[in-house]
């Protein structure tokens, strides 16, 4: 009897909504999955957004980036209160329009103060960033025109309770930045379209009122697909921008960088292609901060030995740290992508080792080569990867294995060979072994 009264409330509270004279509104497929509870300030947010609404319209959250809320709330001028900026879109017969919606709180309350619309289909991501200098934070938004294939950004300023649209220009990444060390944000924007064989940068400025591009170059000519590109700095420390990126022989990492009032790709080569050679690798491994010093090392690969009897090519990854002209080694590591380590190679080892690549059993064992008679000798060590459930089994040989890391459900084991004339030791194999960032093997 409980179970009916329940569902007939439930029912009769459908009705209601249905029968109601609201505005009718819908929402993207993954809010229906994990509707949010709207609370605090978000109530009348939403409230004085819906008013101002002529139509339905569905809320549209942003696919990438920090912010993933259809309505996302910034103090852009940093008075203490914060503005809301809703995105949803409309439909005006078979267009489908976009809108960014400014909410602002006044004395009595919170209103829809200002909106702009552009025709695409969803929006990307959303940041803010003070280009101008007024202290009053800009509203940059990337929007999806058509799917990932055709990208506009857009930048707003809200002034006066009036939204205006600075610049607009086609983008496959942004990032806001002082990539000239003048103390001001520039907003870098990076274009990858395959179909027109344009791989480029630019950089903007505000100036006389409006953004202005201040400096411009070009990227790899064979590139496919991109990573969003990340400011940092050089280990000289000036400031760059890195990009990675995917081409048919591999990936590659670009540096840009801003100097005699030009952007800068130092790592092109021009001469015959238009290509980045001096940082092609086959493994799609991007540039990280691998020591952790603040700066990112770019992976470049060397030729590995083979023990297997095999044709299969294998890799060493070098992390090199860039200067501005000189890619300069700081460690050399073995990644194993497919389970997810890598191992450092210590000092005494560079150069000296060959790996069996056992995937089936998720294995590989690293034996001692001597690079002078192209010589491949005893064993070092092995590593796999084996389940949980395995390695607790009271019926699993653990003799010889010990734990290296556990990840999920799996666990990483370890066996050394401590017969031989050169050894690794249970303790270095375990300070040796890391495993990969989960962001990085996304």
């Amino acid at each position: 009897m409980k179970i009916r009264r329940i569902t007939a409330v439930f029912m009769a509270a459908c009705l209601c909504v249905l029968l109601t004279g609201c505005k009718m509104f819908s929402v993207d497929t993954e809010q229906l999955m994990t509707p949010p509870e709207l609370t605090g300030e978000m109530v009348p947010i939403s409230r004085a957004l819906s008013s101002s609404i002529k139509g339905e319209y569905q809320l549209k959250y942003p696919s990438s980036g920090e912010r993933r809320s259809a309505i996302i709330l910034e103090d852009i001028d940093g008075d203490g209160a914060v503005e809301a900026f809703a995105f949803y879109s409309t439909q005006d017969d078979e267009t489908t329009n976009m809108h960014i919606n400014a909410v602002c709180k006044g004395k009595s309350g919170y209103k829809s103060v200002a909106e702009q619309s552009i025709v695409a289909g969803n929006v990307e991501m959303v940041d803010f960033c003070d280009l101008d200098g007024d202290g009053i934070k800009e509203i940059i938004v990337g929007w999806e025109v058509y799917g990932a294939s055709e990208k506009r950004l857009c930048v707003y300023s809200l002034d006066r309770k009036k939204l205006s649209r600075r610049l607009s220009e086609k983008y496959t990444g942004f990032a806001c930045c002082d990539l000239t060390g003048s103390g001001s944000f520039e907003l870098f924007i990076h274009l990858l379209d395959t179909s027109s064989m344009i791989n480029s940068a630019s950089l903007y400025r505000f100036s006389d009122g409006g953004l202005q591009k201040i400096g411009g170059c070009i990227l790899d000519s064979e590139v496919k697909t991109a990573s969003s590109p990340v400011f940092s700095r050089l280990s000289s420390g000036r400031p760059a921008v890195y990009i990675d990126e995917i081409k048919g022989a591999g990936a590659v990492t670009e540096v840009l960088v801003f100097g005699d009032d030009e952007l800068k790709n130092p790592l092109l080569e021009t001469d015959d292609t238009i290509e980045n050679i001096r940082t092609l690798r086959s493994a799609s491994i991007p540039c990280m901060d691998i020591d952790f010093d603040g700066v990112p090392e770019i992976p470049v690969a060397t030729n590995l030995p083979n023990a297997a009897d095999t044709e299969e090519l294998l890799y060493y990854t070098n992390w090199c740290e860039f200067d501005g002209e000189n890619l300069l080694t700081k460690k050399i590591t073995v990644f194993n992508t497919i389970d997810g380590y890598y191992l450092d190679v210590p000092q005494n080892l560079e150069g000296h080792l060959a790996v069996l690549k056992d995937t089936d059993n998720h294995r590989r064992v690293f034996y001692y080569y001597d690079a002078q008679s192209d010589i491949i000798g005893e064993r070092l060590a092995s590593i796999e990867v084996i389940s949980e459930k395995k390695w607790q089994s009271k019926s699993f040989d653990r003799r010889n294995l010990f734990e290296l890391g556990e990840d999920k459900s799996v666990v990483f084991v370890g066996s050394v060979n401590l017969t031989g004339a050169v050894q690794i030791s249970q303790k270095q194999l375990k300070e040796l072994f890391n495993l990969i960032p989960q962001e990085v093997q996304k």
